[in-house]
C-alpha cells in the first residue's frame, strides 16, 4: 500500500504479534482508540436503514465486531492488506466477508456499499498520488448517495499542533515512519464533482454528536501540555492525559480527523 510495501507489511506483522486480537493493536494510545470507536458508534446511529457496509483496513477485527453486536441489521464486509492482522480477525468467526487486498485497487465492484469507513488505514499509502486513487477507489465502490466515513491524518492539525509545541519550545513531531498525512489542498480539488463533504446535521438531528475535531483537544493536552509539564518524552495513556480526556473538542489540533462525505 505504499512505495515501500515491505515497511509496511513488517510493522503491521509485528503489530499482529504483539497485540492479537486486543482493540489497541495499531493504536497504543487508548484514549484515541475510545474516541475513534465511540464516534464510529455515534456515526451508525445516524443511518436509518440497513446498509451494506465496507471497512477498508480491517485489522483484527475488532471494530467489525463491534459493529455486528450493536447493529446486526447491517451486512459487513472487511479487507485489509496485512495477512497476518486478517488472520485475526478470521478467527474471531465474525460471519462476514473478509477480504486481502489493497485500498488502490479494491476488489469490489461498481457501486456495491452503501457506507465505507476508514480508520488511520489511508495514512499508510506514502505516497501522494496512491491515496488520491484509493479515494478514487472507495468512489467507485460507493452507490450514488453513498457515504464515506473517513477517519484519516491531515496535514493542517499536525502543522498547528506543533506550532503551539514551539510556541512553548518543545520541538516539532512528524507522522509515524509508515504514515503520511493528506493535504486538504490537494484532497478537495481531487474530488470536486465527485464527493461532497456534509454535516452530521445532514443526517440527523443527532448528528452533533459527531464532531470533525474530535481528538482535538486530546491531542493538545497529551502532545502539548503534558511534555510541557513533564519535561519529558512523549508519555502515553498517563493519568494526567486521561484526566482531560472528557474536554469537549475544541480547535484543530489533531492530525487524526473525521470527516463525512456523500457521492454525488
Amino acid at each position: 500500500m505504499s512505495q515501500s510495501p515491505d515497511l509496511i507489511k513488517e510493522h503491521y506483522k509485528k503489530e499482529a504479534e504483539i497485540h492479537k486480537d486486543a482493540p489497541v493493536s495499531t493504536m497504543a494510545d487508548v484514549i484515541i482508540r475510545d474516541k475513534e470507536l465511540e464516534l464510529i458508534q455515534n456515526f451508525f446511529k445516524l443511518l436509518v436503514a440497513p446498509a451494506n457496509v465496507l471497512e477498508i483496513g480491517c485489522g483484527n477485527g475488532f471494530t467489525l465486531e463491534m459493529l455486528l453486536r450493536e447493529f446486526p441489521k447491517n451486512k459487513y464486509t472487511g479487507l485489509d492488506y496485512t495477512e497476518e492482522l486478517l488472520d485475526q480477525a478470521k478467527a474471531r468467526g465474525l460471519g462476514c466477508e473478509l477480504h486481502a487486498g489493497d485500498s488502490r485497487a479494491l476488489p469490489f465492484g461498481e457501486g456495491q456499499f452503501d457506507i465505507v469507513y476508514t480508520e488511520r488505514c489511508l495514512i499508510n499509502v506514502l505516497e501522494d498520488e496512491g491515496k488520491l486513487k484509493s479515494i478514487d477507489e472507495i468512489h467507485r465502490v460507493l452507490k450514488p448517495g453513498g457515504l464515506y466515513l473517513m477517519m484519516e491524518g491531515f496535514e493542517d492539525g499536525m502543522e498547528n499542533n506543533n506550532r503551539a509545541r514551539q510556541e512553548l519550545g518543545l520541538e516539532t513531531l512528524s507522522p509515524a515512519h509508515h504514515n503520511t498525512y493528506f493535504n486538504k489542498k490537494t484532497l478537495y480539488p481531487h474530488i470536486e464533482g465527485k464527493l461532497e463533504r456534509i454535516e452530521p446535521e445532514t443526517l440527523s438531528p443527532v448528528g452533533h454528536k459527531i464532531q470533525w475535531n474530535f481528538l482535538s483537544s486530546h491531542y493538545f493536552f497529551a502532545r502539548v501540555l503534558h511534555p510541557l509539564i513533564t519535561k519529558g518524552e512523549q508519555t502515553r495513556n498517563t493519568e494526567m492525559v486521561k484526566f482531560f480526556a472528557h474536554m469537549p473538542p475544541m480547535g484543530n489540533y489533531s492530525p487524526l480527523q473525521a470527516h463525512i462525505f456523500r457521492k454525488l
